[in-house]
């Protein structure tokens, strides 16, 4: 990421393109802390009505297993969803501490070790998370709204930190450069783009390796550029990271 130097133009406001920040997902006090008690709110809008509780205690056994499956990838769903709904004759979850004790019962002491349950507890935090702030839908919808601010010429970068919110930027990325297309099969149209990469041996932007091009743009990351080992010794947390770029004709 570091070699994109000052050539990729971010557009203002990255927060609405990446609904991961780092302050609210660490404060307890709004629900998003694994290892500290709170409230189960996980709202990153205070005004917002929607909160994890309300999903947990109130929503339909198969929504709640899908959250957890579509948004936590969460191998051990099912189980989980079985205990949460359990738990609501008794009074339900109101606490994430109550949700981390029912995370911890519910996972083998085999699976990832003594702190396997932590993973777990991070993806249901992750799924809940998502769900209560309909993270991949607003998301995508800034990405068009970002690049229909573009001027010709103009780049979107975006830094993702998870396998889904990745997944929506490339997806969206092809809908984007084609858009004109809209009665094509999607996947025939992104395989037909495919054959039209090309390398760019501009060493001023060295770091373009591959291009995607389209009738309304070009993906100037066809993979996605991901942080080197330095990068990573010096912030753990750019570990899972993935940069993606777009360019406006």
């Amino acid at each position: 990421m570091k070699s994109c130097g000052g050539q990729v133009n971010t557009i203002p406001g990255e927060h609405t393109l990446n609904p991961y920040r780092k302050e609210p997902v660490n404060n307890a006090k709004r629900g998003f802390s694994v290892l500290s008690n709170g409230p189960l709110d996980m709202r990153m809008d205070p005004q917002a009505s929607l909160k994890a509780a309300d999903i947990l205690n109130s929503w339909p056994d198969a929504e709640v297993g899908r959250i957890l499956r579509e948004y936590g990838e969460e191998s051990n769903w099912h189980s989980l969803q079985k205990k949460i709904v359990k738990a609501r004759p008794n009074g339900g979850l109101h606490s994430t501490g109550e949700l981390v004790d029912l995370i911890r019962n519910s996972t083998s002491r085999t699976k990832g070790g003594r702190q396997g349950w932590i993973k777990t507890a991070t993806r249901v935090f992750q799924a809940l998370r998502i769900a209560v702030n309909d993270e991949l839908k607003t998301l995508e919808d800034s990405l068009y709204a970002c690049f229909d601010c573009l001027g010709s010429g103009g780049r979107l970068a975006v830094i993702s930190f998870h396998s889904l919110e990745d997944r929506i930027v490339k997806q969206t990325f092809l809908k984007i450069i084609n858009k004109n297309g809209e009665d094509e099969n999607e996947e025939e149209r992104c395989t037909w783009k495919s054959r039209e990469i090309k390398v760019d041996n501009d060493e001023k932007e060295a770091w373009i390796k591959q291009m995607v091009h389209g009738c309304n743009g070009t993906i100037l990351t066809k993979r996605p550029i991901t942080p080197s080992q330095e990068e990573e010794r010096l912030n753990c947390r750019s570990r899972s990271a993935k940069l993606r770029v777009i360019q406006k004709v």
